[in-house]
């Protein structure tokens, strides 16, 4: 169960605890101690004794208030008393004992009669404190993301006697509205203090738990809310939120509904009791009914529903009449609450409508390829949003249906232009640029352009970033096997292989295999391209290579059109990889990828292939034998070898059915790939790097000057060649290379080396004998 209050919260980090042991070595606690030396829990343990009936305190013999001695707080958790529900483990509060306290020498106990009864607790109970063995203060509950809430908390004084007198009304707060605020003083004071619209606004959902709060002070504030907001509390909460609804600006009650909105997260559930109120007017103000924002969206859903059905040129402008009728209610407030999600999805719906009543522009394999870098991928990236939000079971009709009659013609009219095209001028060639020093190449399974759209867009935000997108050109086909090889540093190495799994054959020093990731990352070794692990990447030095563990690709296999809801997770994962190796001194990162592919509900169309004519058939391409002819297929040779014929499935269809995701094949989304450049401003705190490089008259003494270099060796390298004796860099980040002869040296190009542990970290070029200065804060 998710915690809905601070209160239930706490409760459920007590009961947790009873279940913190291993039932195969060890036995249930009899008893939860909950020791509070500084007695900050006190003042509001009845409180939580009314939500905890199996929580008891040290203190008076009163057993009808769950108190007594240290001896009968024993017998309670030995089960003689207190009457324990035999499901339930005992919590006994202790107030002003520390647990270290309890923790001491059994014998330095003997004298105090309340410690000494509980003290052999300790080791058939268990203790509920911080991790760092503390007593749980009421700040550092609500402040530790490590077992407590992970709130923002003030640290002043002044917030914390505010929070202790505050503690009361805190416990029954709304615990997903307190997350998104910041916990001070004000925010304190104004629980102690309520303001007379939040307590009416909160009174709407829980009459009788508001009126308790205030007690016998209640009437007075009702007296005051009816003088200052128009509405007469004893009427009960449907007609005071009759009132709210019905309420225009200048009326007394109008500050209730300004309220309302501009903080609807703390009144999670008012929308249902607005809910339940009729608008008087369909034709004035029924806009801000919830009941009229549903049935709008009930007669949304026939609306798409009815369009679907319709011819497709029909059906398109169906849709966007919908559009012009509905895309007001998102701007409502219903909609901000996510109760008008189907009026949320027609913005995609309508932008796919009207990409599919434009024409499909002609040109060469290029030009539409540049065409959907720039604006096409929008229509996918639609379609996906779409895909998202019907993955609610009552959206799903509606929005399947349109994305079926327009989405998927509108993919069909392209993918058949752009075979159209290829057939016509050729696939488009397209390789990866030389990878300088400093750039480490990043590899994502399954990168659509819409998705490295976005990931751009993510990174934009980042002000110390620069960030470029370009299209490029996978291999054909469209599948990892190839594309990765095409898209890698390795790419030069690899020539011909086997065909029927489309796995090129990789030069590996002396010996060659077949592709494999492994045997890829081999293969680029003695091209000094080190691997680079994403998640603990090491210091930069030269050319890396990396690979991306969130496999997009995997889930759209596994998951289908559920794929589309897993994306944001994806793309926050890769911005997050992309900027640790940016913070481990990669200059740049380039993103690349093997292969878009084609999401549709309800699956892809078939298209028959005999297997007669085929060696091997994937979903959307297949290699075909010798004797089949290319005539009644598009069929384009294998990028790695020209002797091997792909015959790709025509338009969007795949060989096999039922398939809502895939690739492989020749369309915009498959064959044009992403090719993302993040290039970071500055230098990454930390990173060793050269400063100045300096020389005695006689060229004897090489002086070197560094920054974050402590404790590195400094060296001279010549033809891959250590010359000198180097010393370590010293605290002031200076160091030096002792050298003997250096005549045959004069003017021959060195290098001025850091390295750690043996590894490189900076280097300088520079001719012998050269002075050299860079800058402190060069990158």
């Amino acid at each position: 169960m998710k915690a809905q209050t601070v209160l239930e919260a706490l409760t459920i980090r007590l009961k947790e605890q009873t279940k913190r042991f291993n039932p195969a070595l060890e036995s249930a606690p009899v008893a939860i101690l909950w020791t509070d030396e500084r007695r900050e829990w006190e003042p509001v343990l009845p409180r939580i004794k009314e939500a905890l009936p199996e929580l008891f305190a040290l203190g008076a013999y009163e057993p009808d208030q769950r108190s007594g001695p240290g001896v009968w707080l024993r017998m309670v958790a030995d089960g003689q008393a207190g009457s324990v529900d035999p499901e339930r483990t005992a919590i006994l509060y202790l107030p002003g004992v520390g647990n270290g306290q309890l923790r001491t020498d059994l014998r330095g106990l003997k004298g105090d009669p309340q410690l000494a009864p509980l003290a052999e607790l300790q080791y058939r109970g268990c203790f509920w404190r911080q991790e760092n063995g503390k007593d749980w203060t009421l700040r550092a509950f609500l402040e530790s993301r490590r077992g407590g809430l992970g709130l923002q908390v003030s640290a002043s004084q002044e917030a914390a006697q505010a929070l202790k007198a505050a503690m009361g009304k805190l416990l029954m707060q709304n615990l997903p509205a307190l997350d998104a605020m910041a916990i001070d003083e004000r925010t304190l004071n104004d629980l102690i203090n309520p303001a007379p619209d939040e307590t009416v606004l909160r009174w709407l959902t829980a009459p009788e738990a508001t009126r308790a709060e205030h007690g016998t002070s209640w009437e007075s504030f009702a007296a005051n809310a009816k003088k200052r907001f128009g509405v007469d509390l004893a009427k009960g909460p449907m007609e005071v939120a009759q009132r709210i609804l019905a309420s225009k600006s200048g009326e007394a009650a109008h500050p209730l509904w300004e309220k309302y909105v501009a903080h609807w997260h703390s009144y999670p559930d008012a929308y249902e009791v607005f809910r339940g109120i009729a608008p008087p007017d369909l034709l004035l103000g029924a806009e801000r009914y919830p009941r009229e924002n549903d049935a709008d969206e009930r007669r949304l859903a026939d609306e798409l529903l009815k369009a679907a059905s319709l011819e497709p040129v029909a059906a398109a402008q169906a849709v966007l009449a919908a559009e012009s009728r509905h895309a007001a209610r998102r701007e409502a407030l219903w909609a901000r609450q996510g109760h008008a999600p189907l009026a949320t999805a027609l913005a995609d719906l309508a932008l796919i409508a009207k990409a599919f009543l434009e024409p499909v522009a002609g040109g060469k394999p290029a030009e539409a390829a540049r065409r959907y870098a720039e604006n096409g991928w929008r229509v996918d990236a639609a379609a996906r949003g779409a895909m998202a939000m019907a993955q609610q079971a009552e959206l799903e009709k509606p929005i399947h249906a349109v994305l079926v009659a327009l989405y998927r013609r509108w993919l069909e009219k392209q993918a058949e232009g752009f075979q159209w095209m290829v057939k016509k001028d050729g696939y488009p060639t397209w390789n990866l640029p030389a990878v300088a020093d400093g750039t480490v190449v990043l590899f994502v399974d399954g990168l659509r352009f819409d998705l490295a759209r976005e990931l751009e867009a993510t990174l934009h935000k980042d002000n110390g970033l620069t960030v470029g997108l370009e299209p490029g050109f996978t291999s054909i086909p469209s599948v990892t096997s190839s594309g990765k090889v095409w898209v890698s540093p390795a790419r030069k190495l690899a020539d011909g292989g086997n065909g029927g799994d489309f796995a090129p054959r990789l030069q590996l020093g002396k010996t060659e295999g077949a592709y494999t990731a492994a045997k890829l990352r081999k293969a680029m070794e003695p091209e000094g391209v080190a691997v680079v692990d994403t998640e603990n990447p090491s210091l930069a030095y030269g050319r890396g290579w990396a690979e991306f563990p969130g496999d997009i690709d995997s889930d759209g296999h596994a998951k289908g059109r559920k794929l589309a809801r897993a994306i944001p997770a994806h793309l926050d994962d890769l911005a997050k990889a992309i900027r640790r190796l940016l913070n481990a001194g990669w200059k740049q990162v380039w993103v690349v990828t093997d292969h878009g592919w084609l999401l549709l509900p309800d699956g892809l169309p078939k298209a028959e292939l005999p297997a007669r004519l085929t060696e091997t058939k994937w979903g959307r391409c297949a290699v075909l034998k010798d004797a089949a002819a290319d005539a009644d297929w598009l069929v384009l040779p294998w990028s790695f070898d020209p002797a091997v014929r792909v015959a790709l499935a025509p338009g969007i269809s795949a060989f096999s059915s039922g398939r809502e995701y895939d690739h492989g094949g020749l369309s915009l989304q498959e064959s044009v790939v992403p090719f993302l450049r993040v290039q970071r401003h500055g230098p990454v705190a930390g990173q060793p790097r050269l400063v100045a490089v300096s020389w005695n008259i006689r060229r004897t003494i090489c002086t070197v000057r560094a920054n974050d270099a402590a404790g590195l060796t400094v060296s001279i390298e010549r033809l891959g060649s250590t010359i000198g004796d180097g010393e370590a860099i010293d605290n002031d980040g200076k160091g030096r290379v002792v050298l003997e002869e250096v005549d045959d040296l004069i003017g021959e190009q060195i290098a001025v080396v850091l390295r750690s542990d043996g590894q490189k970290v900076a280097e300088e070029r520079l001719n012998f004998g050269e002075a050299w200065e860079g800058s402190a804060n060069a990158a």
